[in-house]
């Protein structure tokens, strides 16, 4: 995959919503004619549909972390730092639903989209077990294994955000942002 120019880059993000979410999933022509470019123009940056959903999801996680890293008092307590980081993850996953059910479909890919996995593991599960780390070492959160927690976190956020945008309902609300955070962030302290 080539990456693409600034412009189109921005427009195929714009329209990720539609592509990770189309049912029945859009073509590499359908998503030209969705952005405004030429099908050739697509074909020449990604060689296919997985090439394409590789560049939406890291780019994706990649800004999703940003926003993240953003967020978080880096001398703010473990307990308050968990809490800010599950709190923007969820504002920007319900903003990009797409992204949960893209995360979730390269899963089980079996290897086609592991550079999707590897970007969300290091931008965005690498730093959560970090905090999960020091947050164990000072008695802060209750977990046995840091990496069997993070992955329970961000399981239950990317379902979470998920299943309330398939059931249609608004994601982006902050009353329901707000309770996802403070459920998935309870499963973790020990007080």
């Amino acid at each position: 995959m080539k990456t693409p120019p600034a412009d189109l880059a921005e427009r195929l993000l714009g329209a990720s919503e539609q592509v990770l979410f189309g049912d029945p999933p859009p073509r590499l022509e359908d998503v030209a004619r969705l952005v405004g470019a030429s099908r050739a123009t697509l074909y020449y940056y990604f060689s296919g549909r997985d090439d394409l959903l590789t560049f939406l999801l890291t780019a994706h996680a990649r800004r999703g972390a940003e926003t993240v890293r953003n967020a978080i008092g880096p001398d703010d307590p473990p307990e308050l730092r968990l809490r800010t980081m599950v709190a923007a993850m969820v504002e920007y996953l319900g903003h990009h639903p797409g992204m949960c059910a893209g995360l979730l479909a390269a899963l089980g890919a079996t290897g086609r989209m592991s550079e999707v996995l590897q970007t969300n593991d290091t931008w965005i599960a690498a730093p959560l077990r970090e905090l999960l780390a020091a947050g164990r070492e000072i008695g802060a959160f209750a977990i046995d294994d840091v990496a069997d927690a993070a992955n329970a976190l961000l399981g239950g956020v990317l379902l979470g955000v998920l299943g309330r945008s398939m059931s249609g309902a608004d994601a982006t609300d902050a009353v329901f942002q707000r309770h996802l955070t403070e459920q998935v962030v309870r499963g973790i302290l020990t007080h």
